[in-house]
């Protein structure tokens, strides 16, 4: 009968600064393990003969092996362990909702307590290397003389770019930004993902070899047909950029925000430069629209800048809530109010600014057909809530700015159609990432960037009669018993042969 250590090192989920403080500051709230903790949390892994927690990962990165290697100390094996399927491992240490049906929901030490902490120990291997030193790339394969422009640095397209350099093709990336990332970038606040993590991990990748083209939009600077003529594919990643509008009336006063453009704005530079010269007058009590990760970073972030009463108003009940109910959890703690099932009718101003907000109360009525319960107003139950600002997070679609200027059929949603190999309708072009199936989680993208990688490597070398996924390539049968061993001896992994 096997005994499972039912409690972790640390506060579930992770460690995490004083609310009262970090609500003044910028600072990275979750706090890392000591290298004992890690190794503690790390030896209550049962190493899973089938590990279910590498299945629930979109870019199946070897928690066994990590989990094995950091037992024993051995931070290097861990980190070449993981670094083998993750080019961004500390940036998804962070990011990712493990608990969220990803690696940790799927852990089977949940099933007699907590669940081990994988980000955490994910997060410390990552953080180690970047202290003590880079370590060496994984294998690639001989220069193939093939050429593939990737059009978005986000991590979709980095997730990409590193699979495809290891492939042994010369990868160009054109990314309309001054900074690598995307969203990873200019839409996720500092105190959850520092810039410098992103920063080193995204240029550890370019490091590698790949051609950058910064400042570059294609279909505005260069067209999609000119980098057709100059590479062998195309891969799009260009991510999630089109906002859902409101039609509420007084939508267009002066103080009502975009929530995404907001963020862009504090972190896009560094939130050092936004302070030194704020573009956005929130006053002191703020309304925030939607229910997801970006409204609660909005709120979040609108609290560090004013200190202000910032309170987040959802249409939905608070169990309808998108949001990681662990941001969901660190936003209450640090003072973030929430109205739930209400939703604005009007926008009221004042000589043109916006001075308050009517909510409509709203119940929950049937399903739609994505089973979602719809939410209705209540007819006559009003209410008018005082503000200096709005800023509304309810959404964005896929960027279709390239997919209308080279007139690529498009998808649901707005969306760039693409079919099971990720092929777009132009020849040579494939996509991938939030432009091909809508927002998602960074690790999701990176998954689907991976992929769409695999098949553009296909394509370049005749191989698509083989088409073969990335989890079947890295951890089916044989594969998985012997990379397995081969960690366990410290050996380097290669690529599968084709």
């Amino acid at each position: 009968m096997v005994v499972l250590k039912p409690n972790r090192v640390g506060p579930f989920p992770f460690p995490k600064s004083d609310p009262d403080a970090r609500k003044k500051s910028f600072a990275e709230v979750e706090q890392p393990y000591t290298k004992e903790q890690a190794m503690l949390e790390a030896d209550r892994c049962l190493r899973c003969g089938t590990p279910v927690c590498i299945d629930a990962c979109p870019v199946q990165l070897d928690v066994r092996g990590m989990m094995d290697a950091v037992a024993n100390g051995d931070l290097k094996t861990a980190y070449h362990r993981i670094r083998q399927t993750n080019p961004l491992l500390g940036v998804t240490a962070r990011c990712c909702p493990q608990l969220q049906g990803l690696c940790e929901d799927a852990c089977v030490v949940r099933w007699q307590g907590q669940p081990l902490s994988i980000g955490m120990v994910q997060r410390f291997v990552a953080d180690w290397e970047q202290k003590e030193g880079r370590q060496p790339n994984p294998a690639s394969e001989p220069k193939t003389g093939k050429r593939v422009c990737i059009v978005g640095g986000g991590p979709a397209g980095l997730a990409a770019a590193d699979l495809l350099l290891r492939y042994g093709h010369e990868i160009t990336i054109y990314e309309q930004a001054d900074y690598l990332g995307g969203t990873a970038w200019y839409g996720i606040p500092d105190y959850h993902l520092p810039k410098d993590v992103l920063a080193y991990e995204a240029e550890r990748i370019v490091s590698q070899g790949v051609g950058l083209m910064k400042g570059e939009k294609v279909g505005r600077d260069v067209t999609l047909s000119a980098l057709l003529t100059e590479s062998d594919a195309v891969l799009v990643a260009t991510g999630s950029r089109d906002l859902k509008m409101l039609d509420t009336p007084g939508a267009d006063l002066q103080g009502v925000y975009d929530g995404y453009g907001f963020l862009e704005e504090v972190y896009g530079n560094g939130v050092a430069s936004y302070l030194k010269s704020p573009t956005r007058n929130l006053g002191k009590e703020i309304i925030v629209v939607g229910g997801g990760d970006t409204a609660l970073d909005c709120a979040r972030t609108a609290l560090r800048l004013t200190q202000g009463h910032v309170v987040v108003v959802y249409r939905r009940s608070e169990k309808e809530m998108p949001a990681d109910p662990i941001m969901l959890e660190e936003a209450r703690e640090e003072g973030v109010g929430f109205m739930f099932l209400a939703d604005p009718k009007e926008f009221a101003g004042q000589g043109g600014k916006v001075a308050g907000v009517v909510l409509s109360a709203m119940q929950l009525g049937q399903p739609d057909s994505t089973g979602r319960k719809q939410p209705q107003p209540i007819p006559g139950k009003e209410s008018l809530v005082k503000c200096d600002s709005v800023l509304l997070a309810v959404g964005r679609g896929p960027d279709s700015f390239l997919e209308k200027v080279a007139g690529l059929k498009a998808g649901p949603k707005g969306s760039i159609a693409v079919d099971d190999h990720y092929r777009t309708s132009m020849n040579g072009v494939f996509a991938a990432g939030d432009v091909a199936t809508g927002e998602t989680l960074v690790v999701k993208a990176m998954g689907h960037g991976r992929e769409a990688a695999q098949r553009v490597h296909e394509y370049l070398m005749g191989l698509e009669d083989k088409h073969v996924s990335l989890y079947e390539r890295y951890y089916v049968s044989k594969t998985t018993e012997d990379s397995y061993q081969g960690m366990l001896q410290g050996k380097e992994d290669k690529l599968p042969p084709d």
